[in-house]
């Protein structure tokens, strides 16, 4: 708006009050200004290197809006140092082994996943067949005891007290949105809050007598609901800081108006007001932008329903608004849902007649047998869980919350590398420790992208640790050691050679996927079983 323009109305030019922020980045000479900078309308993605790039998100997806405001560069240099990296890539994806897309693309290995379900129920079938002849029932009742003990029921009231418990943190953030809580201490309040929820959760664990099963799985639980709620509160507490700035440059934006309406035409002030008041406008709806996306601004997303929904969606970030598909599919829900128990029932099965018997003779057993008999077994059950999680349960989530972003895992059995396996086979923990763990480190406490990547790998080490403490109540390290040597696997793994034939590459990380988690499994449970026979 010109000055004449300004003149001419004789009010207030101020930007109406549209609650929400744009983008940030950081200095021009950080290492990380031009790679961490991010919002809706840029992401940030990771090459073939390593190396963290930004680029414009694609035409056609959800973050290509015409309709939205759009950041100058200008803005985004002048305001946009202060603001926090985050990795913003959702957009309508299918799952690389949903069948419907295995069809749809005329998949020609679509066979091969037949015969491999098929022969899964075989081998389900003929176990059932074979236990009913030899002990009169189809399958036994000491695992079905430690999963469905007496304690099952707390853990059930425990659970819906953990999900009841979960729904503080919209009320603490609807305290800070009133201003009965300073901004100020927004990151003080998340933390201690978050650290003393966690730790009653653990509390809560050993105080009671659960079975393994049933501890670990409370215990995982409590993982990602942790993760969900402190995605929730730092999405939210950092807009919370780009609204009071955009009230602020609202504030002076009145005041420099009501200024230039009382300056006649040829005050010399005038042009340097108009200049100022031009930049407070650009920054106002740079602002806006990081506010609003969609439908959804903030504060208007801080509601229970709200917070519902994201509690169901199958992600660990959280943001203002999620790719959605048109309609949920029942057929699609029951699918999925037969193939949670069908899949759960493979698992029991499995266990039952080829894991369960080998730790019974564990005492007769040497180390080297141990890991003969059971690595098999255990290397099925981890694929078999990858798919249950994956597949199956993440999907049925999303199905009923019309999550459009399907993309839950990446081809991670065509690794060359071990960077590239952590990147792709689990993609929900991935984007959360690459936007609150990676990002946050380097653009918050200016580390640098090596430490970054230690610090990455050091949270994840201690958290996968902990379940395995919780289960067998004894600390071994097994668990840990063998994550944190995947930083120097990794540094091997991007070898020129190794590089050059990806067959080898691909080879190598399928022998650490081959020995690494069943080899801990059998450690940890030779380990387990003996002090329980003990």
């Amino acid at each position: 708006m010109s000055s004449d323009e300004n003149k001419a109305n004789g009010a207030s030019t101020a930007v109406p009050p549209v609650t929400l922020t744009r983008k940030r980045s950081l200095k021009e000479k950080d290492r990380a200004a031009k790679a961490l900078a991010n919002g809706p309308f840029l992401e940030t993605a990771t090459t073939v290197e390593g190396k963290l790039v930004t680029r414009v998100s694609p035409p056609g997806t959800p973050n290509d809006r015409k309709d939205d405001l759009q950041p100058s560069e200008a803005g985004i240099r002048r305001w946009g140092r202060d603001t926090r990296p985050r990795k913003n890539s959702f957009t309508p994806r299918p799952s690389p082994l949903d069948w419907e897309m295995l069809e749809k693309t005329k998949n020609p290995l679509r066979g091969f996943f037949t015969l491999f379900w098929m022969t899964m129920a075989y081998s389900m079938s003929s176990s059932l067949y074979l236990n009913w002849r030899k002990n009169g029932q189809p399958v036994g009742r000491a695992l079905f005891a430690t999963m469905f003990s007496e304690g099952f029921w707390v853990l059930l009231y425990s659970e819906m007290a953990l999900i009841a418990s979960l729904f503080s943190v919209v009320i603490i953030e609807k305290l800070f949105i009133a201003g009965w809580l300073p901004r100020s201490l927004t990151r003080v309040v998340q933390h201690l809050y978050q650290t003393a929820w966690f730790f009653f959760c653990l509390y809560w664990v050993f105080h009671n007598d659960w079975t393994w099963t049933q501890s670990g799985f409370f215990t995982l639980h409590s993982i990602s609901m942790l993760m969900k709620q402190h995605s929730y509160m730092a999405y939210n507490n950092e807009m919370l800081h780009r609204n009071a700035k955009f009230i602020e440059c609202e504030n002076k934006m009145d005041k420099i108006a009501g200024k230039m309406k009382k300056l006649g035409d040829d005050a010399p002030e005038l042009e340097g007001l108009n200049a100022e008041w031009e930049e407070l406008r650009q920054k106002a709806q740079d602002l806006q932008v990081e506010l609003c996306k969609g439908n959804t601004k903030f504060p208007e997303n801080v509601t229970f329903l709200n917070f519902m929904d994201y509690l169901l969606v199958p992600s660990l970030v959280y943001e203002l608004e999620y790719p959605r598909t048109d309609r949920i599919r029942p057929w699609y829900v029951f699918e999925k849902g037969i193939g949670v128990i069908g899949i759960i029932m493979i698992l029991y099965v499995t266990v039952e007649n080829y894991i369960y018997p080998v730790l019974n003779r564990m005492d007769t057993l040497t180390f080297f047998e141990s890991v003969t008999h059971l690595i098999l077994p255990f290397m099925v059950c981890y694929m078999l869980l990858f798919y249950l999680i994956f597949e199956c349960i993440c999907n049925w989530f999303a199905e009923i919350t019309r999550f459009a972003d399907r993309e839950f895992y990446d081809d991670w059995w065509n690794s060359v590398t071990f960077d590239e396996y952590a990147r792709k086979w689990n993609k929900p923990v991935h984007e959360f420790l690459l936007r609150h763990v990676y990002l946050e480190s380097i653009s918050t406490y200016k580390f640098s992208k090596q430490n970054a990547t230690f610090l990455t790998f050091f949270l994840s080490s201690c958290l996968h640790e902990l379940v395995m403490y919780v289960l067998a109540k004894r600390v071994r390290m097994y668990l840990f050691t063998m994550q944190m040597i995947q930083i120097p696997l990794i540094i091997l793994s991007r070898w020129s050679k190794l590089k050059k034939y990806p067959r080898i590459g691909n080879a190598f990380f399928w022998w650490g996927i081959y020995l690494g988690p069943p080899l801990l499994a059998v450690m940890y449970c030779r380990e387990f079983w003996t002090t329980t026979q003990a």
